[in-house]
């Protein structure tokens, strides 16, 4: 399990011995034998961190013996060359050395505001071995999760709950049912809070220090930040949009020298990403997909590559696949995203398994979609119906436990129904403190999105599989989200929720216009939906977009051959959990088929983990 971990003892004078609980969290972060690691044990500080499988270097641990500073780090990080020339003129140092190398002299001549001057998404651990001072960070949309333990006497974190589970240094393991009923309401948990009582999830743009024996944690930045500007002209904001995003590919692109895998499907947004490669950088690019066989997911991608001379490979989602290699990915997928995905996603970390072998990075479009579009926010599997009325009903506690005290789902869960309602309304309370300092609907909603949305849901989708590949998507980029935030397509300047075709026009258009700008050819290609982002700027076309759209209401096709996985997984469930969940969920049955999913694959991350705290 790639990332990193870590103990941080309060008082200098502690008796704890640091080395067995090390070497026991770094064996549970750990993966596969092949993935490169490193550790370091002082008196009062241990850490270490592990890369991927694909990873040929440990350039995430960094020891500059000239500042005595340790660095290590989770994810990527980026230093513009106006930082590099910075630390050129205060540092006898190489301009060319890389990204990770650098940050023990950002540290040194900054310290905490060192932030302010890298991008990317990422977890950092810096030990001042001088001062004795440890700081903990993540990036500003804190998009890989990072889980933090403190007690009295120390701090423990780590990229995966079970590195700090395994420290042997928790007072005690119980499981967390509110959170569990919290999952399955609103499709992971919306507050910080874990399946494990007191292990939380560090908030996005998080930093604790600990000096002197005292702990700090402060915020550092919000996406308040992205709301003070008055936007530009139409002109302007395509200029700046369209330039956003190919310097955050830059970014990637001179980073990663050799092939690098990339995500297409049958949508727009990883189009839109693939329009900047092509064609001068086509033979950099290792496309791949996955789906049912005749799917749109495998036949659109396949088109383009075989249209563009593009190297392609498909994982087809048929039979075999089913019988042979869903129940161990899904497990994987499960245990490794910390419980928070369930079986439904087991395709992502399959295909992805196969990749790591031809690169150690992965382009994606994700959240593409929830940067451009402006108009309806749909309930989905993304963003649930239920958080998408708490925004609309300016967070009305009250409305939402009644919802939740209606759906049935407390009756799954063996904890006292009132007891879990009032820690569900202290958490939402929280929450609803934190949106009051936003002026609009739409600024909540992009709180939401970006603030909780991103890293609970693609955020720990990533997390599930980055013990294969690094992954990048330019549509995260910080620095892509600053010129964003200054142009007319930032939707914090519309109604929340609006249903106006006229918004969902800019938005196809938007897709349009960018990718024409860059590589005009991939505008003609279908998608998934049926039609082309061409046909959005012609008559002929948006009345086949709006035909399109009606029969795709009509007819809902299961693309990734998913529908057969609820029976599976409840067969394997049955045969192979010998029931250990039942002191968290009842023996109800009940089958509702927007939670089916979640529901069973929490039960096997119960399940298992209560076999793993017995051995500890």
């Amino acid at each position: 399990m790639a990332g990193i971990t870590g103990i941080i003892e309060k008082n200098s004078n502690s008796q704890i011995a640091l080395n067995s609980s090390i070497y026991s969290m770094m064996n549970k972060l750990t993966y596969s034998k092949l993935q490169l690691q490193q550790i370091f044990i002082d008196k009062n500080v241990a850490f270490g961190n592990v890369v991927p499988i694909s990873a040929k270097s440990n350039d995430h641990f960094i020891y500059n013996s000239t500042l005595n500073i340790y660095t290590v780090v989770d994810g990527l990080v980026f230093i513009n060359d106006y930082e590099r020339n910075a630390l050129s003129k205060n540092y006898d140092i190489d301009h060319h050395i890389n990204d990770y190398q650098l940050l023990p002299y950002l540290y040194d001549l900054y310290k905490e505001e060192f932030l302010k001057h890298i991008t990317g998404w990422f977890n950092i651990f810096i030990y001042d071995k001088k001062s004795k001072e440890s700081l903990l960070c993540n990036d500003p949309l804190g998009y890989l999760p990072l889980y933090v333990y403190e007690s009295d006497s120390l701090l423990i974190f780590g990229s995966k709950i079970k590195a700090i589970l395994s420290s042997g240094l928790m007072s005690k393991i119980e499981f967390d049912p509110v959170t569990i009923t919290e999952h399955l309401f609103f499709n992971y948990p919306l507050s910080d809070n874990t399946y494990i009582k007191d292990i939380y999830t560090l908030s996005n743009a998080e930093i604790i220090t600990l000096k002197n024996g005292r702990v700090e944690q402060q915020k550092y930045w919000t996406i308040k930040e992205l709301f003070n500007y008055d936007p530009v002209n139409e002109k302007e904001s395509f200029e700046l949009m369209n330039s956003g995003l190919k310097n955050a590919i830059g970014k990637i692109n001179s980073r990663f020298t050799d092939k690098m895998n990339f995500s297409l499907t049958g949508g727009w947004d990883s189009r839109v990403v693939l329009s900047y490669f092509l064609p001068e950088l086509k033979d950099k690019l290792n496309l791949y997909s996955f789906g049912a066989e005749y799917s749109d997911d495998i036949l659109v991608p396949k088109e383009i590559a075989s249209k563009e001379n593009l190297s392609y490979t498909p994982y087809i989602l048929d039979e075999n696949y089913l019988e042979n290699s869903f129940i161990p990915y899904a497990e994987k997928t499960i245990l490794l995203s910390n419980g928070t995905r369930n079986y439904k996603r087991t395709h992502y970390l399959y295909a992805i398994a196969q990749i790591s072998n031809i690169s150690n990075i992965v382009l994606t479009g994700i959240f593409g979609d929830e940067v451009f579009k402006t108009a309806q926010a749909v309930g989905g599997t993304v963003l649930s119906q239920n958080t998408i009325d708490l925004i609309a009903n300016d967070f009305n506690i009250s409305s939402t436990l009644h919802k939740l005290k209606g759906s049935g789902i407390l009756s799954l869960m063996t904890s006292n129904s009132k007891s879990t309602l009032d820690e569900i309304a202290f958490r939402l309370n929280h929450i609803k403190d934190y949106m009051e300092s936003f002026h609009s609907k739409s600024e909540r909603y992009y709180s939401i999105r970006f603030e909780y949305n991103l890293r609970k849901y693609f955020g720990n989708e990533v997390n599930s599989y980055n013990d294969f590949v690094y992954c990048f998507s330019p549509f995260i980029d910080l620095d892509f989200l600053n010129n964003f935030a200054r142009t007319t397509y930032f939707g914090i300047h519309y109604p929340f929720n609006s249903n106006k075709l006229n918004l969902k026009k800019k938005a196809t258009k938007l897709y349009y216009k960018i990718t024409y700008a860059n590589y005009s050819p991939l505008t003609k290609y279908n998608s998934s939906r049926g039609y082309s982002m061409e046909d959005s700027v012609s008559i002929y076309g948006n009345t086949k977009i709006l035909v399109k759209k009606y029969m795709r209401q009509k007819t809902k096709v299961d693309g990734f051959n998913t529908k057969p996985t609820d029976q599976l997984f409840k067969k394997h469930l049955i045969h192979n959990s010998s029931n250990n969940y039942n002191n968290i969920f009842t023996k109800n049955n009940m089958n509702k088929n927007d939670i089916i999913s979640d529901l069973n694959s929490l039960k096997y991350f119960v399940a298992v983990k209560q076999d793993i705290y017995k051995q500890l």
